[in-house]
């Protein structure tokens, strides 16, 4: 099949698409799927350069590599105990955290646990880019930090994947909210119900109440301040994976990080969400596949306006 691999970690430069990568089977409760679209995530580059910790846990024989850890396609072939899918259903999904992930291929194989079935009215390219990004955002506003009516809530990195998401979110729980964002993304805000901060203009901690959940998609240059500017008894919520907890705690904030896993029933809820209207996705840019290299470097960059895609399909 053909695929996007990496024969060591490095710059994007070390991507090769090659046309006999060997194609998956579908084991107990497996799945395999034919990949229309892949989202392309922070997490992807940083596994390509070695940085994440998930990186750590490869060795020599996990190459050449295959990297992306959600897709949206069609059910291809079921294996052994797997009831829910049939070949044909369209399906999306992210790869579990001890799955070597493989979507930026024509096909994967992955655990049923991990998909769900596509809601009718959207298309591949925006569910391609839902499972991470909403996941994500679902544990920060629901699980951790608990939002609800009565909060204040601030968002920094608001214009970004999975803060857009987060801010989604907890307006959908009835809180109010504000998100740090560049002017480009004021719009796109307000759309959604928060107010929008230039961060390059404007100091949050000046023009904000002190707010009782801080989710902190940025973290560097950010962090100090949000613990100052926090309400008392507030809930700090970090991203960045490897983000260092132990300065909140020695404050005694409620700070936590965000483990996520795909789960169905979540994974539903957020399709039907896009479905219906309540969620928005934004995608930024679909690139083929053979632009794999292109799409890191956006994402590396940063400071992207919504999610890039790959398709696989037809790139």
């Amino acid at each position: 099949m053909r695929a996007a691999v990496i024969h060591r970690f490095g710059g994007p430069e070390e991507f090769e698409i090659v046309d006999d990568f060997p194609n998956p089977t579908a084991g107990e409760g497996e799945v395999v799927v034919q990949v229309a679209d892949a989202g392309v995530n922070p997490l992807d580059h940083k596994i390509r350069d070695g940085s994440s910790g998930m990186a750590a846990q490869l060795r020599d024989e996990d190459f050449p590599l295959v990297l992306g850890r959600e897709c949206a396609g069609t059910v291809h072939e079921v294996g052994p105990g797997v009831s829910e899918f049939a070949p044909g259903d369209r399906v999306f999904g992210m790869a579990p955290l001890d799955h070597k992930g493989h979507c930026y291929a024509e096909y994967v194989s992955l655990p049923q646990s991990a998909l769900a079935h596509s809601p009718d009215g959207v298309d591949d390219v925006a569910l391609a880019g839902l499972s991470l990004v909403g996941l994500t955002a679902w544990v920060a506003v629901q699980d951790l930090a608990h939002v609800g009516p009565e909060d204040v809530v601030l968002v920094h990195g608001g214009g970004g994947g999975v803060g857009f998401m987060a801010v989604q979110l907890a307006r959908e729980a009835g809180a109010t909210v504000y998100a740090t964002a560049s002017a480009r993304n004021a719009e796109r805000l307000r759309q959604v119900g928060a107010t929008p901060v230039d961060y390059t203009s404007e100091d949050f901690t000046q023009v904000t109440p002190r707010p009782s959940v801080i989710i902190d998609c940025v973290y560097l240059g950010t962090y100090e301040p949000s613990m100052d500017h926090l309400a008392e008894g507030g809930r700090l919520v970090l991203l960045p994976s490897l983000a260092d907890i132990g300065p909140a705690k020695e404050r005694g904030i409620d700070v936590s990080i965000p483990r996520i896993a795909p789960d169905r029933e979540r994974l539903d809820a957020l399709g039907a969400a896009l479905a219906d209207g309540r969620l928005t996705l934004t995608i930024a840019e679909v690139l083929p596949l053979a632009e794999v290299a292109e799409a890191h470097r956006i994402v590396e960059a940063g400071h992207t306006p919504g999610k890039i895609v790959l398709d696989v399909a037809g790139g």
